[in-house]
C-alpha cells in the first residue's frame, strides 16, 4: 500500500503555491517595514551642526558627515568645498568623488 503523496492536511497542502504578485507584495511590505522616520533635530543641535560645518570650512580639514537614510545612515568623508544656502546643501569632496548632501539629512559632523 502506498502512502499519501502530500503529508499533513492533504486537502489544503497544495495551496502553498504563491503567484508572483503575492510574492512581490510580500517583498514590498517587508521593505516598507524597514523604512525609518527622519529624526527631528532641535534648535541647539542645529546650532552645533552649523558650528561644526563652519569650523570645517574655515580649517579646511576633512570631516565625516553622517546623513540620515531611509533604510540606514550614510557616512561621507571629505573636505567641505561649498555650502549652498539657497538649495540648503553642502558639497563634500573626498577620494576623487564629489557628493552633494542636503542639510536636512545631516545628523552629525565630526573630524576624521
Amino acid at each position: 500500500m502506498r502512502g499519501k503523496k502530500l503529508r499533513g492536511n492533504g486537502m489544503w497542502e497544495s495551496s502553498r503555491m504563491m503567484i508572483p504578485q503575492h510574492r512581490d507584495a510580500i517583498r514590498e511590505h517587508r521593505r516598507n517595514a524597514r523604512k525609518r522616520q527622519r529624526p527631528e533635530l532641535d534648535e541647539q543641535r542645529w546650532e552645533e551642526l552649523q558650528i561644526a560645518i563652519s569650523d570645517a570650512v574655515e580649517s579646511k580639514r576633512p570631516v565625516a558627515v553622517r546623513c540620515w537614510g531611509v533604510y540606514e545612515d550614510e557616512i561621507h568623508v571629505g573636505l567641505i568645498e561649498r555650502v549652498d544656502v539657497l538649495t540648503r546643501r553642502l558639497k563634500l569632496v573626498g577620494d576623487g568623488e564629489k557628493v552633494w548632501v542636503p542639510l536636512q539629512d545631516i545628523i552629525e559632523v565630526g573630524r576624521t
